[in-house]
């Protein structure tokens, strides 16, 4: 990432490009997603209409992806502190986590059924299941 908002100490008014991610902080996130999962692959990606000091990671295991945000300082810091980086893995682990355990859309020809629901025989009524004991 450049030096010029590093140095400033600007990180917050800083718009992240995706040409200012080093190779190094690649490699970071190569290795934090290895450590998750091998089939799990990683790549930086623009965030839709947000220009700030967030980094798109879209993550993608067999079928599915998802983009998650990653504030840059994080990113920065996660070179020297251990305790970053740490932090930065288990989001991703969080994020990949739901992304692949999360309940598939139930559609709504699903949730009502095909046909028509027969109501409950009423309570007493001798039409419901099992031998008529009759009145006692």
């Amino acid at each position: 990432m450049g030096a010029g908002p590093q140095a400033a100490g600007n990180i917050d008014r800083w718009s992240v490009r995706l040409d200012d991610i080093a190779d190094r902080h690649r490699k970071l996130i190569r290795e934090l997603t290895r450590r998750i999962s091998k089939r799990l692959e990683t790549d930086f990606s623009k965030l839709p209409g947000a220009e700030g000091p967030n980094i798109g990671i879209e993550l993608r295991e067999g079928n599915r992806k998802v983009l998650m945000e990653l504030p840059a300082a994080l990113l920065l810091q996660a070179e020297t502190d251990m305790s970053a980086r740490e932090a930065i893995r288990v989001r991703i682990k969080a994020r990949r986590d739901r992304m692949l355990f999360r309940r598939e859309e139930i559609s709504l020809e699903q949730r009502v059924g095909t046909g028509r629901r027969q109501p409950p025989p009423a309570f007493g009524s001798g039409s419901g299941q099992g031998p008529s004991r009759g009145r006692r």
